[in-house]
């Protein structure tokens, strides 16, 4: 036989065996998230690789989300588990000390932006002002900074890849095309409210510090002080006073809200209002559903500097 002829065999035959091995070496991947803003940027890496599954879904937050036996039993049986942070999701807490488990906490991972929670009385009630433990309260809501989320992207590319190399070409891919649009977004949601950078507002809860520094917006106060407390009058009262001092253009509130409430704080200043779900908890899982999130949140604070009269018309 001709040594070239040879040299062309032994060639197609290695590369024959390696692409054998390949595919034996080729495993789905088990992913389990814990909130659909996370779900939505694994679903992007992971493409046709396959699908992760999503813990909190529906209408619940993470705040009163029960684990059920079963979802003991898909994290157990996991390849690794994506969350923000046990002090976040702390339905979470006795999973995330288990070193037999694949957990990754992004508030836990470098170069993560990580802002305190504010604390003066129109954010803090004023038991948790007193309590010194609450001043070093980090919030978590990581996901509404898309620096935060592109590095979030980043970490998902390099856990999968190391899971599962053969893989690892897609999921590099994947990130990079995710990045872009996420910079995309970016940029079109700041030339959006771009106009709004002089105006204040007043959110339901301490939760959009992290969107408001991204895009250079202000707030001036929380109507609810404490997860799952009803505000006081005296405090409805004290952030219309507020509303009224600071020119405040919009209050944001979260969906169920009832319309009395945001009416207190309105009261016959020149506020519009408007219903931001930062969580994405009624929009379809999947890869658009982080895209939908932030343009929301964005559609919302622009319709929002407006009283809107069919709102007014249905608080009576």
């Amino acid at each position: 036989m001709k040594p070239h002829i040879f040299k062309f065999i032994f060639t197609a035959f290695s590369t024959f065996i390696i692409m054998l091995g390949s595919i034996g070496n080729t495993k789905d991947l088990k992913v389990i998230t814990s909130i659909k803003p996370i779900h939505s940027l694994v679903s992007s890496v992971m493409g046709n690789t396959g699908v992760p599954e999503l813990l909190v879904q529906g209408g619940v937050t993470p705040h009163i989300f029960r684990m059920k036996p079963s979802d003991f039993r898909k994290i157990a049986n996991a390849d690794v588990l994506f969350y923000i942070s046990p002090k976040f999701e702390t339905f979470l807490k006795s999973i995330a000390n288990n070193k037999s488990l694949n957990v990754i906490s992004f508030a836990n991972q470098k170069n993560i932006k990580l802002y305190p929670y504010r604390t003066s009385k129109v954010w803090l009630s004023e038991n948790r002002l007193d309590d010194p433990h609450t001043h070093e309260e980090v919030d978590l809501h990581i996901w509404l900074d898309p620096s935060n989320t592109r590095l979030i992207v980043n970490i998902i590319q390099e856990t999968l890849s190391e899971l599962d190399p053969t893989n690892s070409l897609t999921y590099i891919k994947n990130a990079n095309l995710l990045i872009k649009r996420l910079f995309d977004q970016e940029e079109l949601i700041r030339e959006l409210l771009r106009p709004l950078r002089d105006s204040s507002m007043i959110v339901y809860h301490d939760a959009f510090q992290y969107y408001e520094k991204a895009f250079s917006l202000k707030s001036v106060g929380a109507i609810q002080l404490n997860v799952d407390e009803t505000p006081s009058i005296k405090h409805l009262s004290a952030l219309k006073k507020v509303a009224e001092d600071r020119n405040v253009t919009c209050i944001l509130v979260i969906p169920g809200t009832h319309p009395r409430i945001a009416l207190a704080v309105m009261g016959d200043t020149a506020a519009g209002f408007g219903v931001v779900d930062h969580l994405g908890q009624y929009l379809e899982p999947g890869p658009e559903s982080y895209f939908q999130l932030m343009s929301e949140i964005t559609q919302s604070i622009l319709d929002c500097q407006e009283k809107d009269e069919a709102f007014m018309l249905g608080s009576n």
